[in-house]
């Protein structure tokens, strides 16, 4: 159980937050649904100050991961991925984290939830904070290419890295792939060209 306190909330103006608020208390699984259903940047800086410590020790454990599995073009400052001129990654690296996160069945079943329920304790009382998840192959707001099936994966974005989104889906004759697509001006382009990425694994 993690009580959130006002370094978890220090976050820039207008980056997506699950609602969190000083003094509650909650699970660190509420908090990784959360993060990876709704994308909650709070939760990421709680996450971050639970296992590490402190947030400057956790970013050293994810350069330490990132390196430990070949992402040598990836390098972090904050645990969550609001801009900062020294936090930068690749398209590749992209592709040996989420091939990495998809060998941990718990990770798998979280990114395919088209929507959660976060449940804490805020002033000795339940509440319930209602998320959808960012990715809209999910929500059914973005229909999926015929034959092909989006099992999940993780979106980002932000002013300059742009609308981002990284996927694991299923073609026609039920063969995995991972598909990325990084620096999309919308997210109508974003989910085009995801699109067109789709189209061909069924070719």
């Amino acid at each position: 159980i993690v009580t959130i306190t006002e370094e978890d909330l220090k976050l820039e103006s207008g980056s997506q937050v699950a609602g969190l608020k000083v003094g509650d208390r909650i699970s660190m699984d509420e908090l990784f649904h959360g993060l990876l259903v709704y994308s909650g940047n709070d939760c990421a800086m709680a996450i971050a100050r639970h296992i590490g410590g402190s947030i400057d020790r956790y970013v050293e454990m994810m350069n330490e991961e990132a390196l430990a599995i070949g992402a040598t073009g990836t390098h972090y400052v904050n645990p969550h991925g609001l801009h900062n001129k020294n936090h930068y990654t690749t398209v590749y690296d992209i592709y040996l984290m989420l091939n990495e996160a998809l060998k941990y069945e718990y990770f798998v079943d979280t990114m395919q939830l088209p929507n959660y329920t976060v449940t804490l304790s805020r002033n000795n009382k339940t509440v319930n904070i209602y998320l959808d998840s960012t990715d809209h192959y999910l929500t059914g707001e973005e229909p999926m290419p015929s034959g092909v099936i989006v099992l999940g994966g993780k979106t980002g974005t932000t002013s300059q890295a742009g609308n981002c989104l990284a996927i694991l889906s299923q073609n026609k004759y039920g063969e995995p792939y991972i598909s990325i697509v990084m620096r999309a001006i919308t997210k109508d382009n974003l989910y085009y060209d995801m699109n067109q990425l789709l189209f061909q694994i069924n070719s």
